[in-house]
């Protein structure tokens, strides 16, 4: 039982060691590094405490994936809606992986080698994802264990050479309001929603126990990460970190921790997408799903432009706030339901108010304000209309 605790806080340890977790920490550079490292700490307490360890807990509980959690609430016809979405923002997110690891790589390569290639850094990380989806489950967890525990090591040097390598500098450049920092916190944790009970749902009979090990993972790997990418621009007064880390000591040792650490953190993005397809289509082999999904990809990422990634984390946060909110409310407040026609309303009214909160830049983020208000509604909706038994999940 030991070991598999160790593997399950190892696997979501390595899925935060993630080249998206430290470009998105360099966003937050124009607030300095103390209201920096606030907003990475507040965001984080947010996303991992009021999001993944309850929805993890639900799915240890259950001992369903995420997505089939929400015929609680939401029937048959909302498990195939919300599983679509899942594997297209999974999808989505195994692009954005290889292209980051791409660029990051390119940067490296082209100090230390003289060489670049968008085409041949990109089939790289595939090919090594492929390998890890195609590998057998108890050799998979056994090289992952070894693979992220030295990940964490070289992240630990890599922060260390970024905090020796200069002093305070000013940062210029777009600004960034605290309310948004905290929100990109919680939008990157917040995209691990619907694949966290992918990996509680099994593993043990004591669910609290398995989802806060899970997520402690997370959350450890996930700040050190953002703290990375926000120390980077802030401590050298350069927003690229490749460059940083090319120019140093450890260019190699960076290049080899890029690599794995997308290989690590994308395989349970395109695992958890074929889980989605497989479930929505039920032909074929998971692992040939999530092949399949590796491809596309990175056919994607080829073409793929990275000015749209802040957007694509905002959407995120839009599509699978107000699902958790009334799943939440449901099972823990309510304890029933309300008519499925409500539930799709509610859903609805979230997705399209997120948009609209985030022009008031609450200190706490807009996930955090839409999940109150969400919360706040559907429960009262439950007081005033009848209210229905929680539909079974197969």
């Amino acid at each position: 039982m030991a070991i598999r605790y160790r593997s399950q806080f190892l696997l979501w340890l390595g899925a935060a060691i993630s080249i998206a977790e430290i470009v998105t920490g360099t966003l937050l550079a124009p607030l300095g590094w103390r209201l920096g490292l606030l907003a990475i700490l507040l965001g984080h307490v947010i996303g991992c405490g009021l999001f993944l360890l309850p929805a993890a807990y639900l799915s240890a509980r259950q001992h369903q994936t995420a997505i089939a959690v929400t015929q609680t609430v939401f029937g048959p016809w909302g498990v195939r809606l919300f599983s679509l979405l899942n594997a297209l923002q999974l999808l989505g997110w195994t692009a954005v992986m290889i292209v980051n690891a791409q660029l990051a790589m390119n940067g490296i390569s082209r100090h230390l080698f003289h060489f670049q290639s968008a085409a041949v850094m990109a089939s790289i990380v595939a090919v090594l994802i492929i390998i890890w989806l195609l590998m057998n489950h108890d050799w998979l967890f056994r090289i992952n264990n070894v693979v992220v525990v030295l990940l964490a090591v070289g992240m630990l040097v890599m922060m260390g050479t970024i905090v020796a390598s200069g002093s305070v500098h000013a940062v210029s450049g777009v600004s960034l309001s605290f309310g948004s920092a905290v929100e990109l916190n919680v939008t990157m944790a917040l995209s691990w929603l619907p694949l966290i009970g992918d990996y509680t749902r099994g593993e043990t009979q004591q669910p609290w126990r398995a989802s806060l090990v899970s997520v402690s993972g997370y959350f450890l790997g996930s700040i050190a990460m953002f703290t990375i990418g926000l120390l980077t621009v802030v401590l050298t007064g350069n927003a690229d970190f490749t460059a940083v880390l090319a120019e140093s000591k450890i260019g190699s040792l960076a290049l080899l921790v890029i690599v794995f650490s997308t290989v690590t953190t994308t395989f349970m993005d395109a695992y958890s997408a074929a889980t989605n397809l497989n479930n929505l289509f039920h032909r074929g082999h998971v692992n040939l799903w999530g092949v399949g999904v590796t491809l596309v990809g990175l056919a994607i990422a080829l073409g793929v432009s990275m000015s749209y990634y802040q957007n694509f984390l905002y959407a995120i946060g839009a599509v699978f706030t107000p699902l958790f909110a009334i799943l939440a409310v449901s099972v823990f407040g309510l304890k029933q339901r309300l008519a499925l026609g409500w539930n799709f309303a509610w859903w609805l009214v979230g997705v399209l108010g997120y948009s609209w909160l985030q022009r008031l830049d609450f200190i706490g983020g807009t996930t955090l304000l839409l999940l109150v208000l969400l919360s706040a509604g559907v429960y009262l909706t439950g007081k005033l209309t009848k209210l229905y038994p929680l539909v079974e999940a197969a």
